[in-house]
Protein backbone atom coordinates (compact mmCIF):
# COMPACT_ATOMS: atom_id res chain seq x y z
CA UNK A 1 0.00 0.00 0.00
CA UNK A 2 1.48 3.23 -1.11
CA UNK A 3 1.27 6.22 1.25
CA UNK A 4 1.14 9.58 -0.46
CA UNK A 5 1.08 13.24 0.57
CA UNK A 6 -0.51 14.96 3.53
CA UNK A 7 -3.89 16.59 3.86
CA UNK A 8 -5.24 19.08 6.36
CA UNK A 9 -6.23 16.05 8.46
CA UNK A 10 -2.82 14.38 8.50
CA UNK A 11 -1.72 11.54 6.29
CA UNK A 12 -3.97 11.05 3.29
CA UNK A 13 -3.43 7.32 3.39
CA UNK A 14 -3.77 4.98 0.49
CA UNK A 15 -5.78 5.57 -2.67
CA UNK A 16 -8.44 3.25 -1.24
CA UNK A 17 -8.59 5.32 1.98
CA UNK A 18 -9.05 8.53 -0.01
CA UNK A 19 -11.86 6.98 -2.08
CA UNK A 20 -13.58 5.70 1.06
CA UNK A 21 -13.13 9.06 2.82
CA UNK A 22 -14.62 10.84 -0.18
CA UNK A 23 -17.62 8.48 -0.12
CA UNK A 24 -18.05 9.13 3.60
CA UNK A 25 -17.89 12.90 3.22
CA UNK A 26 -20.21 13.02 0.21
CA UNK A 27 -22.78 10.72 1.81
CA UNK A 28 -22.55 12.65 5.09
CA UNK A 29 -23.04 15.98 3.34
CA UNK A 30 -25.99 14.61 1.36
CA UNK A 31 -27.58 13.26 4.53
CA UNK A 32 -27.07 16.46 6.51
CA UNK A 33 -28.12 18.66 3.59
CA UNK A 34 -31.42 16.85 3.10
CA UNK A 35 -32.02 16.78 6.85
CA UNK A 36 -31.44 20.54 7.15
CA UNK A 37 -33.60 21.23 4.09
CA UNK A 38 -36.47 19.17 5.49
CA UNK A 39 -36.21 20.81 8.92
CA UNK A 40 -36.45 24.19 7.18
CA UNK A 41 -39.30 23.20 4.86
CA UNK A 42 -41.33 21.49 7.59
CA UNK A 43 -40.67 24.39 9.99
CA UNK A 44 -42.13 26.82 7.45
CA UNK A 45 -45.19 24.58 6.94
CA UNK A 46 -44.35 24.19 3.25
CA UNK A 47 -44.67 20.46 3.76
CA UNK A 48 -46.83 18.71 6.34
CA UNK A 49 -48.75 15.56 7.08
CA UNK A 50 -48.11 12.53 4.92
CA UNK A 51 -45.89 14.49 2.50
CA UNK A 52 -43.54 15.48 5.33
CA UNK A 53 -43.49 11.92 6.63
CA UNK A 54 -42.80 10.51 3.17
CA UNK A 55 -40.06 13.08 2.52
CA UNK A 56 -38.41 12.12 5.84
CA UNK A 57 -37.55 8.75 4.29
CA UNK A 58 -34.97 10.47 2.06
CA UNK A 59 -32.58 11.57 4.83
CA UNK A 60 -33.18 8.25 6.58
CA UNK A 61 -32.05 6.37 3.46
CA UNK A 62 -29.08 8.71 2.97
CA UNK A 63 -28.17 8.25 6.64
CA UNK A 64 -28.10 4.48 6.19
CA UNK A 65 -25.86 5.04 3.15
CA UNK A 66 -23.54 7.17 5.27
CA UNK A 67 -23.35 4.45 7.93
CA UNK A 68 -22.50 1.87 5.26
CA UNK A 69 -19.81 4.15 3.80
CA UNK A 70 -18.29 4.72 7.26
CA UNK A 71 -18.38 1.00 8.03
CA UNK A 72 -16.64 0.29 4.74
CA UNK A 73 -13.99 2.90 5.53
CA UNK A 74 -13.35 1.33 8.95
CA UNK A 75 -13.21 -2.15 7.46
CA UNK A 76 -10.73 -1.25 4.73
CA UNK A 77 -8.41 1.21 6.46
CA UNK A 78 -5.25 0.33 8.35
CA UNK A 79 -5.15 -0.64 12.02
CA UNK A 80 -3.88 2.73 13.26
CA UNK A 81 -6.66 4.73 11.59
CA UNK A 82 -9.19 2.20 12.84
CA UNK A 83 -7.82 2.59 16.38
CA UNK A 84 -8.03 6.38 16.17
CA UNK A 85 -11.63 6.21 14.91
CA UNK A 86 -12.77 3.63 17.45
CA UNK A 87 -11.12 5.54 20.32
CA UNK A 88 -12.85 8.75 19.19
CA UNK A 89 -16.20 6.97 18.86
CA UNK A 90 -15.81 5.43 22.33
CA UNK A 91 -15.03 8.85 23.80
CA UNK A 92 -18.04 10.47 22.08
CA UNK A 93 -20.36 7.65 23.12
CA UNK A 94 -19.16 7.87 26.73
CA UNK A 95 -19.60 11.64 26.85
CA UNK A 96 -23.07 11.30 25.33
CA UNK A 97 -24.15 8.53 27.69
CA UNK A 98 -22.79 10.08 30.89
CA UNK A 99 -23.87 13.56 29.77
CA UNK A 100 -27.44 12.47 29.00
CA UNK A 101 -27.94 10.60 32.25
CA UNK A 102 -26.35 13.40 34.29
CA UNK A 103 -28.48 16.00 32.57
CA UNK A 104 -31.67 14.05 33.31
CA UNK A 105 -30.74 13.97 37.00
CA UNK A 106 -29.93 17.68 37.05
CA UNK A 107 -33.17 18.48 35.21
CA UNK A 108 -35.27 16.45 37.64
CA UNK A 109 -33.49 18.10 40.57
CA UNK A 110 -34.47 21.48 39.11
CA UNK A 111 -30.87 22.59 38.63
CA UNK A 112 -31.10 23.03 34.84
CA UNK A 113 -33.84 23.75 32.31
CA UNK A 114 -35.08 21.24 29.77
CA UNK A 115 -32.65 21.01 26.85
CA UNK A 116 -33.03 20.31 23.17
CA UNK A 117 -31.75 16.78 22.37
CA UNK A 118 -29.79 18.26 19.45
CA UNK A 119 -27.48 19.91 21.98
CA UNK A 120 -26.42 16.46 23.18
CA UNK A 121 -25.92 15.31 19.60
CA UNK A 122 -23.74 18.34 18.89
CA UNK A 123 -21.71 17.64 22.05
CA UNK A 124 -21.15 14.07 20.87
CA UNK A 125 -20.12 15.21 17.38
CA UNK A 126 -17.71 17.80 18.80
CA UNK A 127 -16.25 15.19 21.17
CA UNK A 128 -15.78 12.75 18.27
CA UNK A 129 -13.99 15.40 16.18
CA UNK A 130 -11.75 16.33 19.10
CA UNK A 131 -11.00 12.63 19.67
CA UNK A 132 -10.00 12.12 16.04
CA UNK A 133 -7.80 15.23 16.01
CA UNK A 134 -6.11 14.21 19.27
CA UNK A 135 -5.61 10.68 17.97
CA UNK A 136 -3.95 11.95 14.81
CA UNK A 137 -1.75 14.27 16.84
CA UNK A 138 -0.82 11.47 19.24
CA UNK A 139 -0.01 8.80 16.64
CA UNK A 140 0.67 10.88 13.53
Amino acid sequence: MEQTGRSWWGQCGTDRDRVNQRRMVISGMAWMGTWLALIYVIGRDWLSGFAATAASVVPLALGVGMIIAYRRYLGETDELRRKIEVDALALAFGVGLVGAFSYVLLERAGAVARADPMQLVMLMVATYVIGVVLGHRRYG
